[in-house]
Order: C-alpha cells, then structure tokens, then sequence
C-alpha cells in the first residue's frame, strides 16, 4: 500500500511541473502623443484635441513571460472620433493589415470595399481613410522572454 502512495505522490508532482512550464506572456502598453502641439501645450498647459490635430498611438507589446513567444499577432482599434491617417502605420518586421468593417475581415491596404451606386450597381473601390476601423500588426519574428515590439500609427481627430 505504501507504494502506492508514493506513486501518487510523485504523479501529481509530475503533473504540477507541467502545468508550471515556461510560458510567454503577452502585456500591450499604449502611449498617446499629440503632435501639433500648440505653444501654449509645448510650454505646459493641458492638451486639449480639436478636429484637425494629429495624434500619434505607439503600440508597445512586450513579453513578461519566462518563453519566447512565436511570431505574435497585435490588434489595436482606431479610436472613435478620429480617422487613420494613410501609411502612417509602422512597425519593423511587421505584416501590417487592415480592417474596415470592425476587425471581422483584414486586407492589406488600400483595402477594397464593394458599394452600390444609385442605380444599384455594384462598384468596388478603395476604402477611405475614416473607414479604417482596425489597424492589425502581424509580428515577423520572435520576441523573446523580457523583449518587446513597438508599432506605431497616427489618426487625425474629426
């Protein structure tokens, strides 16, 4: 009997050191910058967004976890009342793709879109920069235990 407890015992053991392997961990940071500043912002005063000003999003994905982490793939909406503003996204050893209808579907851009003209005929076009909803950015490479990616975009505010 004893040596059935034992066998237990070291079963769980086992099973405990699985569960406690080496994993990547995914932790995203956002940073907002505005860029045109006025001279009153540059020397202070709070930032107040008006239609018209540029907004730069740098997008940091780091891995806090103890495993590399293969090739992830990071998503980030265009935030409401603004538009994307064209090959502004960047990120290196990046796939950057696009999404105009709520992150269901990316394409890379210009990304193509079907409208109906008056008459009801089928046109397809090239999507507008305010139809931009989703910018995905699909990471080339590893990042290992401790590194991280930076990936950028800039919208303007509506």
């Amino acid at each position: 009997m004893k040596s059935l407890g034992i066998m237990i015992t070291v079963m769980c053991t086992a099973a405990a050191m699985l569960t406690a392997q080496a994993q990547p961990k995914l932790e995203i940071t956002i940073q907002e910058k505005k860029i045109n500043l006025t001279e009153a912002e540059k020397t202070g005063a709070s930032i107040v967004y008006a239609p018209g000003d540029t907004i730069q999003y740098t997008v940091i994905a780091k891995n806090t976890g103890d495993a590399v982490m293969v090739k992830p793939v990071v998503v980030d909406p265009v935030p409401a009342g603004t538009a994307y503003i064209v090959d502004s996204a960047a990120g290196q050893n990046c796939r950057i793709v696009f999404s105009v209808n709520k992150g269901l579907q990316y394409a890379v851009w210009p990304v193509m879109v079907t409208a109906s003209t008056a008459g009801g005929a089928k046109l397809e076009r090239e999507a507008t920069q305010e139809e931009v909803t989703h910018i995905k950015w699909l990471v080339q490479e590893n990042i290992p235990a401790g590194g991280e990616k930076v990936m950028s975009f800039q919208v303007v505010v509506k």
